[in-house]
């Protein structure tokens, strides 16, 4: 494609835009359950569950979309679909009814969209991409993360502008990737003249299955995800709420100083790629996470908490980069779409089963408690991902067939 470079700028910016509405949602729905209903941890788990278990399965179907619509056509329906229920949620809050409830469903109606869009978003890098696939992803993750922050930003000054401005605010930034989306060039699904060998909506599952390099690292980032990913999401903020007496906009802060941590270490990353053994970084990297979990249970100063932040969003900016990466490499062109659901998929199911666990347990003792089970869930992943599984000596496709 003769134009891959502009093509795959206009890609960066509909994921950047959606991104700023996603980062937003992420910040709203967990703000409204733990700062404005202030609902107790083991509510707010419950709330996040309810929210996101029955969307899994939309994250399989839309995975199977992804390989069999045209990707241009569909991204622009998703963007269009997922600027509604802000506005819907912004009528509730100025007729003054919305509770508890009404916010699980936003947030139900929200990542079940996000479900459906994600695998065709993520498999149409691989088309416009112009240069390898592990510098294309790590591009894609700082750009989208960087503009994210946009929308944290304005979650944050949630008390100075008002919830329905703040919904109003969401909306538009779905709305204007629409513009970027109709940029990009068709993206037709494959053709396959026998209709029993198009994508089905269990193929990628097997293919995941089959290819034991994919499965190793799907199946290691679920475990770390579980426990890792579920102490950021259910664990912070109450850390920030109850441990540092914040509010909106400290919660809006560390969520900030998180992701320049991701941002920076995923700039580091395309200095040095292609890697040829991502999975050994990986896999080292386990170990300095248990040293910065560990860290934080001591409750630093609120200088000291800033700077850890920083540093797990650099160790977990590298980790989820390259999970993503490597799937993407080794997934073939046919299913890439379905191997990449189950990708995203292990990421999404940890969620709701650590908030209920995490949430139950910070009930019971106290928030800085949730991230004990990481640091020991991250030492498990490097013993059984060197002992157990192919990573440490894999060697990326991208060091190995000429690319550069």
């Amino acid at each position: 494609m003769p134009n891959n470079r502009g093509h795959y700028a206009w890609y960066l910016t509909s994921s950047s835009l959606w991104m700023a509405g996603a980062s937003l949602q992420g910040f709203l729905f967990t703000w409204l359950i733990v700062g404005v209903l202030e609902q107790p941890a083991d509510q707010a788990g419950l709330a996040r569950s309810l929210a996101e278990f029955p969307p899994l399965i939309m994250l399989l179907v839309g995975g199977l979309f992804g390989d069999r619509v045209n990707g241009k056509s569909y991204l622009t329906f998703m963007h269009l679909a997922i600027a509604i229920p802000p506005l819907l949620i912004a009528l509730i809050f100025i007729s003054g009814q919305l509770n508890y409830w009404w916010v699980v469903c936003f947030g139900m109606l929200m990542a079940g969209i996000q479900s459906l869009s994600d695998p065709a978003r993520q498999a149409v890098i691989s088309r416009v991409a112009p240069f390898d696939i592990q510098r294309a992803v790590t591009m894609m993750v700082i750009c989208t993360t960087l503009v994210g922050q946009l929308g944290v930003y304005i979650g944050g000054q949630l008390e100075e502008l008002g919830l329905e401005l703040v919904l109003v605010i969401q909306s538009t930034l779905f709305l204007l990737g629409i513009w970027a989306v109709r940029q990009l060039p068709d993206l037709p699904a494959g053709t396959y003249k026998v209709a029993e060998k198009r994508p089905r909506l269990l193929d990628g599952l097997k293919m995941v299955w089959i290819t034991p390099l994919i499965r190793d690292f799907i199946g290691l980032n679920f475990i770390s995800s579980l426990f890792n990913a579920g102490a950021y999401i259910i664990g912070l903020p109450f850390i920030v709420r109850e441990v540092y007496e914040g509010g909106a906009s400290l919660f809006a802060l560390v969520m900030i100083i998180f992701s320049l941590g991701s941002i920076g270490s995923n700039i580091v990353l395309l200095f040095f790629m292609p890697l040829r053994h991502p999975g050994r970084l990986y896999l080292v990297l386990q170990l300095t996470r248990i040293v910065i979990l560990g860290l934080l249970i001591l409750k630093p100063s609120l200088w000291l908490f800033f700077l850890l932040m920083v540093a797990w969003g650099f160790n977990m900016g590298i980790t989820s980069t390259l999970v993503r990466a490597s799937v993407q490499e080794l997934a073939d062109l046919k299913h890439r779409s379905q191997i990449l659901s189950v990708l995203l998929f292990s990421f999404i199911v940890s969620s709701p089963i650590s908030s209920i666990l995490l949430g139950m347990l910070i009930t019971k003792t106290t928030p800085l408690t949730a991230l004990v089970p990481g640091i020991l869930i991250s030492g498990i992943i490097f013993l059984v991902g060197l002992k157990f599984t192919g990573l440490w000596n894999h060697q990326s496709p991208s060091t190995t067939d000429g690319h550069s």
